[in-house]
């Protein structure tokens, strides 16, 4: 289904804390992809979600890499960054998705997904970025992949297909320049740290975005407590 592509300009680097989970901004080293798993709506869109494993923890970090959109039109977005992937760990070919069981489900119990046979426990460096929106007067926390490079000397796709054609590159130029910003927060629709901090420490209520100027300018956040529902503790 999914074949590298390893054209370089396609693959070209723009400008632009490692833990266990990869939930927070960050360069993750030496990150397990245990598969990809791929879902697909009835829209025709469809997303490649990542099961990954660092430092002893699974996890699953869903709906980033969106390969198709509504009609099954290509997301290019999405694609690259799949094909980075392929690049950094040197799967030629993802081949068709087949079905199988992987413990995903609460409390890891086990669910039935399509995940691509062709990719198997590939590690590489993920680069994870935190991004806050507004979408139907609701906050929306987002965990973005934003890069992909290659585990041990953490070259990007555009490197590596550089030094495959004998460029004198250096392998892992990128990564460091991406290591001096890699804990930024994405913050868009008139969010920024301080309004979403109130969020959170509200516990991250639903219907609150028309607290926030889409505009760019924002107003002190109203985050009350929601009300409980009739019969509660």
């Amino acid at each position: 289904m999914f074949k590298r592509n390893t054209n370089r300009e396609e693959v070209k680097d723009f400008e632009g804390g490692n833990g266990k989970f990869l939930n927070k901004s960050g360069i993750y080293t030496d990150v397990t992809v245990k598969a990809l798993i791929y879902d697909e709506a009835e829209n025709g869109g469809a997303v490649v979600n990542l099961f990954v494993e660092s430092q002893g923890e699974e996890q699953v970090i869903y709906g980033d890499i969106r390969v198709y959109n509504k009609g099954g039109k290509d997301n290019k977005i999405g694609q690259d960054r799949l094909n980075e992937l392929l690049v950094v760990t040197d799967i030629e070919d993802l081949g068709d998705p087949v079905e199988v069981e992987l413990p995903i489900g609460k409390k890891k119990a086990m669910k039935t997904v399509a995940v691509f046979e062709n990719f198997e426990d590939q590690v590489a460096d993920i680069r994870i970025t935190n991004q806050y929106s507004v979408w139907n007067n609701n906050i929306q926390e987002k965990t973005v992949v934003s890069k992909f490079y290659r585990a041990g000397d953490h070259a990007t796709a555009a490197e590596v297909l550089a030094l495959e054609e004998g460029e004198e590159v250096e392998a892992g130029a990128k990564f460091t320049k991406d290591q001096e910003f890699a804990d930024n927060v994405k913050y868009l629709d008139g969010t920024d740290e301080h309004n979403i901090g109130l969020w959170i420490k509200a516990k991250r209520p639903k219907g609150t975005g028309g607290s926030i100027n889409a505009g760019g300018a924002t107003k002190k956040p109203s985050f009350a407590k929601p009300k409980k529902k009739f019969g509660s503790k």
